[in-house]
């Protein structure tokens, strides 16, 4: 599958994982912990693959593409730095959902830019061979990140 094609699933999945989040109850504490987990091994998983397979290829195309990855890689960080201030907190902590909230925000801040700037440069510059092979690469590593969580 092409790659945008593949990071985009991945972006509507997290999204509605999102959405699950506030649609459970007030006081749903083990299934919001548990949408929380599934949250941020997407997130781990997504960003892993962008930065190794995605990012470094849109990097070396034009001045414009190290700018706006440069900005997506520092995006990044200040999700991990969410995700590890929410990894410290109990579920039925008052600030677990302020927290998740704040994340939601960023990640769909993120989703935005890359979608409208990231993703326009990988089609102006790479043939649909090229996008396919960097999907082929993500679907791969992906894979192994599943088997990996299933033995663990």
């Amino acid at each position: 599958m092409d790659a945008m094609k593949l990071l985009k699933k991945d972006h509507s999945y997290v999204l509605s994982l999102f959405n699950k989040f506030d649609q459970a109850g007030r006081n749903s504490f083990a299934r919001k912990f548990r949408l929380y987990d599934e949250i941020r091994s997407e997130l781990e998983v997504h960003s892993h693959v962008e930065e190794e397979i995605f990012y470094p290829t849109i990097r070396e195309i034009s001045p414009e593409g190290r700018k706006v990855i440069s900005e997506a890689v520092k995006e990044h960080k200040e999700i991990d730095t969410l995700i590890g201030q929410i990894d410290r907190l109990p579920a039925d902590d008052p600030n677990f959902e302020d927290r998740l909230q704040a994340l939601m925000e960023q990640v769909e801040h993120h989703i935005e830019e890359e979608e409208r700037e990231i993703f326009k440069i990988a089609e102006d510059n790479f043939s649909e061979e090229q996008r396919l092979e960097m999907g082929r690469k993500i679907e791969a590593v992906k894979a192994m990140h599943d088997r990996d969580r299933r033995a663990a």
